[in-house]
């Protein structure tokens, strides 16, 4: 602390040196300054402040300026002017000022309080002492306190100095860049009023001296904490609750307005409890990463504004930390010294959370953010109309008796397949020894699913595993694709009984189809041998037309990074695929995932818990269109290129040809490829938002998107074919990262097999 600092260097002191002259003390000082400071600059307009005091105090006759004339040199006859009042002396602004005595100084300045404040409520502030932690929103509270007056004595810590992107929000001069903060603030308040008693720890607070800050020379009656550091935020609650010292905060977003009166609740748990299932004892050992949710948690994140919201994705992006501005920093000054004025008057009790948003407040009548319409147009699967199908159907074929049970456990089976977001589009009715496989349209409507690629390609990989199923129980099965919008029947299978099982060409792959899943952990891009590589291209290739290539090269890798990552942006800031990612992909809490059992589980995704807490974040419409609007959300681009910088290779599986079959037959050669990758040890990440977004531009006017998305899908697509120059009539099917990680300890649901399965009794 500093409370002698005409010791220190010219840049430490804030203390004005305060004299009077007429006696001998007073008068040497006086000549000394005169002297030594020889460009200084005298002010003395202590008769004007002398004639203002004679107007406030006779407010029932106002007072002409030939009046107050006459009362002033009445008022000085018997006096020397230079010995009246005080003289104060700025040596960081080299000026002395000739002022009025400190009561009547303070009484002529705050004159025009009353009676909002009434003299007696002044004379209890003015012996009041109140703490402030942090001088970037602190500056204008202190600012304003001091210009209120609500207190004698300021306490202010802060170890920072001023830099000019500080100057967006604290009102001071480019003179005092590099200069301490307290030092600053303590100098501004003094310029104000230098009889307000000042004390100021340049170099912050620690373990070791917050209990001086609470209590040397007089307990505070108030902390306020607008401190950066969440070590110190929880050490100075925690101590000024021991000290029963009230605590306020303001974080200048949306007003919000923390009090914690611990002097009236000693027992009140800090933060609002909103810490209590995290031992504070740990804050220590934490990194900043660990330590976005705690704070997110303190601030109630999913309360800020959508600015707010977004800035906090944008921070380590486009920008360093935090934003603040100078109105919501200004409002902050004002709504912190209104709380404490009331607080020491004893007039404000209660502890809790405010907001005080001018958004709210004066806005436009009309909605900030469109709703964009995205009713599901479907109604949920009618097995009525498709029973009747079913009824209807003929085929020359006759199949063999085979049990229910069988085919219980080979519709299980192909229900274990991937589907896009988890949104298991199918649903099986067995009849007269056929499995139908229909499209359940309610469950697969999504932005995702243009032109029912995503629903096809799901439906393959379904019948994969019940190829595989059937062959590990002995039976063949065949299917006969039904490529009719009219109809929702998408296959009719059957099966004939084999004698053996056939080990050769399915390579064992049905031991594999429960313990297939999306890894998304964090992985290790470890060098793949070509017979793995090899092996992969071969089962994919055992599909007819259907081909695997992996892409290795680190240059190209960079590249598809960059276009999948900008792909999945545009995804998530398009309004209907926004809507699609929040309400039907992701499963946000475990109630939902248990209750729905389809869906993306938000704790598969193999996110820290900063990432988690930005997941939340994004989930929010409103944060999305304010990054959009602001040409934000770099985060999203850096979590993409971030995957594909620890993949050992991207895969990509096409078949040569744009067709609805195609994507089904490709379905096949996806899923026994994650199957056999799976057998091999590897993890596969989809990374598909590019292949259900290209066929948008290629093969329709860019249904869905508007101009802006457009532009950026074609220059995606430009950059693809540069690494992969195929025709836009090829089917492109699947595209996936492959590399080494620990298996998921999380996996997604499948429904019930009493929600997809139905059997016609009677008519076998």
């Amino acid at each position: 602390m500093i409370d002698n600092e005409q010791d220190f260097a010219p840049e430490s002191i804030f203390l004005p040196l305060i004299f009077k002259r007429g006696n001998q003390d007073g008068e040497l000082i006086f000549e000394n300054l005169i002297n030594i400071y020889s460009e200084k600059i005298i002010v003395d307009q202590f008769s004007l402040q002398k004639k203002e005091l004679f107007r406030i105090r006779n407010a029932k006759k106002p007072l002409s300026n030939n009046e107050l004339d006459d009362l002033y040199i009445k008022w000085l006859s018997d006096k020397v002017a230079d010995n009246e009042g005080c003289w104060v002396f700025y040596s960081w602004l080299n000026r002395l000022i000739h002022t009025l005595d400190e009561d009547e100084f303070i009484e002529l300045r705050t004159n025009r309080n009353y009676y909002k404040i009434t003299p007696h409520e002044q004379n209890l502030l003015s012996q009041k002492t109140i703490g402030i932690i942090g001088l970037s929103v602190g500056h204008s509270v202190a600012i304003t306190i001091a210009t209120e007056r609500i207190c004698g004595t300021l306490k202010l810590s802060d170890f920072d100095t001023i830099e000019l992107s500080n100057l967006n929000r604290i009102k001071t001069g480019i003179q005092n860049i590099g200069l301490n903060k307290c030092v600053v603030t303590a100098r501004e308040i003094a310029e104000i009023d230098p009889f307000i008693k000042l004390e100021c720890y340049p170099d912050g607070l620690h373990k070791s001296s917050i209990a001086e800050f609470l209590l040397a020379n007089k307990k505070l009656d108030i902390l306020i904490d607008e401190c950066d550091d969440l070590e110190m935020k929880i050490l100075c609650r925690e101590e000024a609750k021991l000290n029963g010292i009230p605590v306020v905060m303001e974080t200048s977003d949306r007003g919000m307005l923390d009090i914690e009166r611990f002097d009236l609740e000693r027992e009140r748990p800090i933060l609002h409890g909103l810490l209590k299932d995290f031992p504070t004892s740990r804050i220590n050992g934490l990194t900043n990463e660990q330590k976005i949710p705690l704070i997110l948690k303190i601030v109630d994140v999913k309360n800020g504004s959508a600015r707010g919201k977004a800035s906090m994705i944008e921070v380590g992006q486009t920008i360093n930390t935090w934003p603040q501005l100078a109105s919501a920093v200004t409002l902050g000054g004002g709504i912190v010294t209104d709380v404490c004025r009331r607080i020491l008057l004893n007039s404000l009790t209660d502890s809790g959370r405010y907001y005080i948003d001018l958004e709210e407040l004066v806005f436009n009548k009309k909605t900030k953010f469109s709703d964009h319409d995205s009713t599901n147009p479907f109604q949920p699967f009618n097995w009525a109309e498709a029973l009747l199908i079913c009824k209807k159907y003929r085929d020359k074929n006759k199949y063999p008796d085979v049990p229910l049970d069988v085919i219980k456990i080979i519709v299980d089976a192909g229900c274990q397949a991937p589907s896009a977001g988890n949104d298991q589009p199918w649903k099986w009715i067995f009849l007269k020894n056929r499995l139908f496989l229909f499209q359940d349209n309610f469950r697969a409507w999504s932005f995702g699913n243009f032109n029912n690629i995503s629903t096809n390609i799901s439906f393959g990989a379904s019948y994969a595993n019940i190829e595989l199923k059937s062959a590990e129980l002995g039976y063949q099965s065949t299917i006969i694709f039904q490529d009719n919008d009219e109809s929702n029947l998408k296959g009719v299978i059957g099966f004939t009984q084999k004698q053996e099982r056939d080990n050769s060409k399915q390579l064992n792959l049905a031991d594999q189809i429960y313990s297939r899943c999306t890894n998304r952990n964090p992985s290790h891009p470890i060098s793949i041998p070509e017979d793995d590589y090899s092996a992969m291209i071969n089962t994919v290739k055992e599909i007819p037309e259907a081909s695997l290539i992996f892409i290795t090269d680190r240059e190209k890798l960079n590249t598809l990074a960059n276009i999948i990552a900008s792909c999945d942006r545009i995804r998530v800031f398009n309004p209907q695929g926004h809507k699609d990612f929040v309400e039907n992909e992701m499963r946000w809490t475990k109630e939902e995932v248990e209750t729905s059992r389809d869906g993306i589980d938000l704790l598969t995704l193999g996110m820290s818990q900063a990432q988690l807490a930005a997941m939340n974040l994004i989930r929010q419409k409103e944060v999305i269109e304010t990054l959009s609007e602001i040409g934000g959300g770099d985060a999203l681009l850096a979590g993409t290129i971030n995957l594909v910088d620890k993949a050992s290779a991207i895969g990509i599986i096409t078949l040569p040809e744009y067709s609805k079959e195609n994507f089904f037959k490709g379905g096949i050669a996806m899923e026994r490829l994650w199957l056999h990758a799976d057998k091999l040890g590897y993890a596969i990440h989809p990374l598909i938002s590019p292949f259900y977004l290209f066929p948008r531009i290629i093969h329709s006017n860019g249904e869905g998107l508007n101009e802006k998305e457009i532009t950026l899908l074609k220059t995606q697509r430009a950059q693809f074919l540069s690494i992969l120059p195929i025709p836009n009539s090829t089917a492109e099917v699947f595209m996936f990262k492959i590399a080494k990680a620990d298996p998921p300890l999380v996996r997604s649901l499948r429904l019930s097999l009493e929600e997809t399965f139905f059997v016609l009794n009677g008519d076998k």
